[in-house]
């Protein structure tokens, strides 16, 4: 009796899971578009089938990634205007990756924000080939290459004097951007991406200079700059902008036709005392 009540129960959630919503789309999907439909998509679009074969999506059917195709393959048998199935967006590509790491924190991306899909930066059947090849990226990987399409500005920062070795090779974009997250998911301090390589001037100090405890950013731009080391601005412009200088600290002072008193030492590299600009363990002025 227990036997046949088990049975019972088991058949009960057979059927319910089939009659269910998805197993019901997967069902109609089947049906919608057989093997002997996709093969007549291969008929037109040879150079897909190609593709398919080379890339991941090689035993894909052609019905998940592109909305309409059943209605595609049924016009295009009764031989009426031909009515092309959409391209797939974002969400039809989530709808398979979306449970690994790399891609969850899509939704909070800043490509996301800006309207840019997954086959912008991705090929849908091969990996995308970048068309407008530099020959001053060709030491970089096809990554770089394919972020330099859009980030022109970014690009012209690595001609300048200062820059991270990327147009070198010696780096990715990848290396310290991740392009389907944003700034507020990585869950880490902001200096913690730039501390991973350059360990030297990592914290925590005894004696910390709040700005770049805060962000390597307040003082360094990543890309490239003018100036040494990285920096904004050169010094000692860099470090008034938010310090003065105090007289009664820094030498002889003399006084200006305006009769404002500008130290001697003003003039001067201030990393040239205050050699720990980003934290000291015995210093409070961060001389050493």
């Amino acid at each position: 009796m227990k036997t046949m009540k088990h049975m019972a129960l088991l058949l009960f959630a057979a059927l319910f899971t089939l009659s269910g919503p998805g197993a019901s789309a997967s069902a109609d999907a089947g049906a919608q578009l057989s093997k002997r439909d996709i093969d007549k998509c291969y008929s037109c679009h040879e150079e897909k089938e190609d593709q398919h074969a080379k890339g991941a999506h090689a035993n894909t059917n052609c019905l998940t990634c592109h909305s309409g195709a059943d209605e595609h393959v049924k016009v295009a048998k009764s031989k009426d205007p031909v009515k092309r199935p959409s391209r797939p967006d974002s969400m039809a590509c989530l709808s398979c990756h979306k449970n690994d790491s790399k891609r969850m924190n899509w939704k909070f991306a800043e490509h996301h924000k800006a309207g840019v899909e997954c086959r912008d930066c991705h090929g849908m059947h091969t990996p995308k080939v970048n068309k407008r090849f530099d020959l001053a990226l060709w030491r970089t990987d096809k990554n770089t290459q394919l972020c330099a399409n859009c980030h022109q500005d970014v690009l012209a920062r690595f001609n300048m004097r200062s820059h991270h070795p990327v147009k070198e090779g010696g780096l990715s974009c990848t290396s310290c951007h991740d392009t389907h997250g944003g700034k507020q998911t990585s869950l880490v301090a902001k200096t913690a991406q730039c501390t991973q390589c350059h360990q030297a001037v990592r914290g925590p100090h005894m004696f910390e200079h709040a700005p770049a405890a805060e962000d390597c950013g307040n003082c360094h731009n990543p890309h490239g700059t003018p100036n040494r080391k990285l920096l904004t601005l050169a010094e000692p412009a860099l470090c008034l902008q938010c310090h003065s200088v105090a007289g009664n600290r820094h030498g002889q002072t003399t006084a200006n036709a305006n009769g404002l008193r500008i130290s001697s030492t003003a003039l001067r590299n201030c990393s040239s005392c205050h050699n720990a600009p980003h934290g000291s363990g015995i210093d409070q002025h961060l001389r050493f």
